[in-house]
């Protein structure tokens, strides 16, 4: 199963190399999500192979990811703030918004595009290849690995459940606290998509000996993670915002613009929030 999974998922960023090179539409977020699925299935099935080589493994992934995904968060972020912009009453939009949005978008996706190409033909990627391909070859199980997989799988995945579930609790205290300082919450509220994440993706996994039971806590998982990073747009965008006010202040432009579309995002991250306490109290309902 696990090694099933990581197989595919190697071949599927493979696959995308050739695209992120030419920076075709998607190949940045796909190879970047397939190297985050083998990363999180190594974490969750972690008992089953030998730790030393899994997290080698985990950590070359997670620099992968984080490398050459950097130019899809540009991305993502330019299209997002564009069309936030682009909604508002011209009147509304004083000074060069658009183009200053584009402008600093660009310069900052040229910048991370390169550092990618800079990471794809790098030794540590050949490195990374190398091993992905000897752990498939000469998989290094431990005996747990070994054994009949059903029992041993659904207790790694209620495991990651547990985690979810701890993750969220902090969140909730936070929330309940007086005077709650959002930016704390936020964080806490991030840990828990990245817990979510990782239950998905393991669920994922898990599909071919836990069948429709793992599936369904996956699409639970996944409800989660997208509700929770709308959340994190908004943080990301805010941060981003404020630094274009500055910058168009420092330039003799009007800011203002820019603080209405930091308070529009402010009321999509308390929307966000709101989504995400109906998607847990489902989930809940559902994997009680």
């Amino acid at each position: 199963m696990l090694l099933a999974y990581l197989r595919q998922h190697a071949e599927e960023l493979l696959a995308r190399d050739p695209g992120v090179r030419l920076d075709a539409p998607d190949a940045v977020h796909q190879l970047r999500v397939s190297a985050r699925r083998m990363r999180s299935a190594l974490a969750s099935f972690r008992k089953f192979v030998d730790a030393d080589a899994a997290n080698r493994l985990r950590d070359e992934l997670q620099w992968l990811a984080g490398t050459v995904g950097g130019a899809r968060d540009v991305e993502v972020m330019r299209a997002r703030l564009a069309d936030l912009a682009g909604s508002q009453p011209a009147a509304l939009l004083l000074g060069p918004v658009l183009a200053r949005i584009e402008g600093e978008s660009d310069f900052r996706y040229r910048q991370a595009h390169d550092a990618g190409l800079v990471a794809l033909d790098s030794e540590r990627y050949l490195r990374l290849l190398d091993s992905l391909d000897a752990f498939l070859d000469a998989p290094p199980l431990t005996d747990r690995g070994r054994k009949t997989a059903r029992k041993a799988v659904a207790r790694r995945l209620a495991r990651d459940v547990r985690r979810l579930q701890d993750a969220v609790r902090v969140a909730e205290d936070l929330d309940g606290a007086e005077a709650s300082d959002v930016a704390a919450l936020e964080a806490a509220l991030h840990e828990v998509r990245k817990s979510a994440k990782r239950l998905r993706y393991a669920g994922e996994a898990a599909e071919p000996v836990l069948g429709k039971r793992a599936s369904r806590l996956a699409a639970s998982a996944e409800r989660i993670q997208d509700t929770l990073g709308e959340l994190q747009d908004t943080v990301v965008s805010r941060a981003h915002l404020l630094e274009l006010a500055a910058s168009a202040q420092a330039g003799g432009e009007s800011a203002f613009s820019f603080g209405r579309l930091h308070a529009l995002e402010e009321q999509r991250a308390a929307e966000a929030r709101a989504r995400f306490r109906r998607d847990w109290a489902k989930f809940l309902d559902a994997h009680a």
